[in-house]
């Protein structure tokens, strides 16, 4: 299984996580696309590859902004987020943090299917957010 690190993700968690789990194939996203490349842009050419990697993301605008939640919705895309307090912490602690949440993330990963996760920063399990056909709408959850 291919995953996709987007840069609102520290770049040596993508690396850190790519030497880690040797079984699955990590990619960050400067490795693809310029710095400065739209997300509702970088989320197209994603969805393009095959195999269609998994993303994995610390930018909730995604799911807020109109124009990407649109996007999105329209993607074959599995997309974790980061939820919210990751960002807040020293980097020593997300990072053991997000290695031992990794396994979780793999297993809710596969098979690869449309949905949205969040990794809440206080637990040790992903949560189901939505299928990303639902993305806006009111069958969520």
């Amino acid at each position: 299984m291919d995953f996709f690190i987007d840069r609102n993700v520290p770049e040596k968690l993508a690396r850190m996580l790519g030497h880690y789990d040797r079984a699955h194939n990590v990619v960050y996203h400067d490795d693809l696309f310029e710095k400065t490349t739209p997300d509702t842009e970088w989320l197209e050419a994603i969805a393009k590859r095959a195999p269609v990697p998994v993303v994995v993301s610390g930018d909730g605008r995604i799911l807020r902004n109109q124009a990407e939640l649109q996007v999105l919705r329209g993607l074959p895309i599995t997309f974790f987020l980061f939820a919210g307090g990751w960002f807040d912490l020293k980097w020593e602690e997300f990072a053991w943090k997000a290695i031992k949440v990794w396994p979780e993330v793999v297993k809710a990963a596969s098979p690869p299917r449309p949905s949205v996760y969040k990794i809440p920063v206080t637990a040790s399990k992903v949560e189901f957010e939505a299928h990303t056909r639902d993305l806006g709408s009111a069958k969520r959850k």
